[in-house]
This record gives structure tokens, C-alpha cells and sequence, in this order.
């Protein structure tokens, strides 16, 4: 009995926080503050959504948020940069 209300808990935190990160995705998308980054890639690396990429051009190492449609606002980029060069900020609705 017991086990089966923790488990009915665990389930309904999951769709819980499934619910409030669809929701913050919707409004949220990451940006990079290039005055703060190092260029050492780690957002880019840690991102399972692949919206990062390196840029492609030689003067800039700051990772670019190519696909801004693919970006849940999950946060794990912000957590892995140590130098603060990432935020979430609202998504321009045109």
C-alpha cells in the first residue's frame, strides 16, 4: 500500500514539472552574453537538444543558440558555465 501511493506521488510530480517546463518553454530561450564567455564549449556539449553550435567563424568562440526553436529552457547550459555567460530571457513572439 505504501509503495503504491509513493509511486502515484512520483508520477505526479513528473507530469508536474513536465507541465511547468513546457510551459517556461514557451516563454524562455537561452542567450549568450559574449562579453562573459571563455569559448570553452561546455554549453554546447551539454546541450541534449543540440540548439547550440560553435560559430562558425575564426574571431568568435562563443557558442551561437543556431536552433532557438529546439531550446526547452531546461537550464542545464546555465548550470555547467561557470563564467555566467548564459540567461534565459523571453522569446520574441513575431
Amino acid at each position: 500500500m505504501t509503495t503504491c501511493i509513493i509511486l502515484t506521488c512520483v508520477a505526479l510530480l513528473v507530469i508536474l514539472l513536465s507541465y511547468f517546463r513546457n510551459k517556461r518553454a514557451k516563454n524562455k530561450v537561452i542567450h549568450i552574453i559574449a562579453d562573459r564567455c571563455t569559448g570553452c564549449r561546455r554549453c554546447v556539449k551539454t546541450c541534449r537538444r543540440k540548439a547550440l553550435e560553435p560559430a562558425k567563424d575564426k574571431e568568435s568562440l562563443h557558442p551561437v543558440l543556431k536552433y532557438p526553436e529546439k531550446c526547452t529552457a531546461c537550464k542545464d547550459c546555465i548550470l555547467v558555465c561557470k563564467f555566467h555567460a548564459l540567461e534565459l530571457v523571453n522569446r520574441n513572439v513575431d
